[in-house]
């Protein structure tokens, strides 16, 4: 069994019956995603069912429900069972894929995407990996790695990089893992720190973006980072390089990062103005590794631009920090949380967090969005605030 979570913006494998988890719009795998190709079966099993309610959800698999989803700022993804992408929401820089247009308040085909196996989206464009190792990308932005500014580009390959097993974006910034362990990314000036990955020339196990940084967990279990201000090498105070040899999930917000070690507890580094360590919040940079409280259980995790969700190995979900949008899901607006439980979730199998908001997939390929909905990224069909988890109208 396949499991893919999310990882701070983009996804990784951990053990899902048939799935292919992180930045996020905020906000990697050592194993290849096991998404159908097209016109393969999904390998789910029951009959399609109607969306559940947020309160009750069904106890039998949709087999035309998604097996990978993805957030950005203002827009959602999903790859379905066939290999197709969907995507809803701000649709301004045409990062739904259709060139641009109204926003979409129900998931929409993206036309000629076929065989996805990943998805990485931000907030004006989107990407896919293809079964061929290769990346598609649409939407507004130095998103195709050649130079120009494209504006509403439909999808189009990425030409300058090939054997992708890894993808993240967050901001302007994509960045790529592909089969020799070497990490590309483009969308900013040349000049910007974030443009040079220093992995240090270890083999990475997965790759994490958020805005002008990017983190590697590599497969000694150590963290490397780099970017700009406190996320470059050699910084003072510097983020770069955490004291963690032992991790086994790793995820990175805006101006944060949080590490699941193989002690069992999530420490985490950076800023904490929103209470992202799950205390208190304040107005410094940490360098020191902070322990969140009461959290001792969270094999996979996603990160937002201030916020942060733990999937337990019991498929509940656990959630902190900012909740300005009510992305937390607990049923309120606040400025910080700390680990609160989100009532109505179970068998939660993947999860992404985008600027305002945040949406999770069951093992039964039901998916269930919270959090803003200005622009329609939560796919009810509507344009409500959703507080509570509520089911996407696929």
């Amino acid at each position: 069994m396949i499991v893919l979570v999310h990882r701070a913006g983009r996804f990784s494998i951990v053990a899902l019956p048939f799935a292919a988890i992180v930045a996020c719009g905020g906000g990697g795998a050592s194993v290849e995603p096991a998404v159908p190709t097209a016109g393969a079966p999904s390998g789910s099993v029951g009959a399609a069912m109607p969306p559940p309610s947020a309160s009750s959800v069904s106890s039998a698999v949709d087999k035309n429900g998604p097996v990978q989803i993805e957030c950005g700022d203002f827009h959602t993804c999903a790859i379905m069972p066939d290999a197709s992408v969907r995507c809803w929401g701000r649709d301004k820089g045409g990062q739904v894929g259709d060139g641009g247009g109204e926003d979409k308040v129900r998931p929409t085909p993206v036309p000629g995407v076929a065989n996805a196996t990943r998805l990485a989206i931000s907030g004006m464009y989107s990407c896919a990996v293809l079964a061929d190792k290769s990346v598609t990308c649409w939407g507004t932005g130095f998103i195709m790695n050649d130079g120009a500014s494209h504006d509403r580009e439909k999808p189009a390959k990425v030409r300058s990089v090939a054997g992708i097993v890894d993808l993240a974006a967050s901001g302007d910034m994509t960045c790529s893992l592909d089969t020799a362990h070497a990490v590309t990314c483009w969308g900013l000036p040349a000049s910007a720190k974030g443009m040079h990955p220093d992995t240090g020339g270890g083999a990475v196990e997965n790759l994490e973006v958020a805005g002008t940084h990017g983190c590697v967990h590599m497969k000694d279990g150590h963290v490397r980072c780099w970017g700009e201000g406190d996320w470059q090498i050699g910084g003072k105070p510097s983020l770069a390089r955490p004291a963690l040899d032992d991790v086994d999930e790793l995820v990175t917000g805006d101006a944060f990062a949080c590490a699941f070690t193989k002690k069992g507890d999530v420490r985490c580094w950076g800023r904490n103005e929103s209470g992202q360590f799950g205390v208190a919040p304040d107005p410094d940079t940490h360098e020191a590794l902070a322990v969140v409280p009461g959290v001792r259980d969270a094999p996979a995790m996603a990160a937002g631009e201030s916020s942060v969700c733990a999937i337990h190995s019991d498929g509940t979900v656990s959630c902190w920090g900012g909740n300005a949008d009510g992305e937390l899901g607990i049923g309120r607006v606040s400025n910080d949380e700390r680990p609160t439980k989100v009532a109505g979730l179970r068998d939660v199998e993947q999860m992404c967090i985008g600027s305002s908001h945040s949406c999770a997939l069951t093992k039964k390929h039901e998916m269930l969005c919270w959090g803003t909905n200005t622009a329609g990224q939560l796919g009810d069909g509507t344009r409500e605030m959703r507080l509570t988890p509520t089911p996407v109208k696929f």
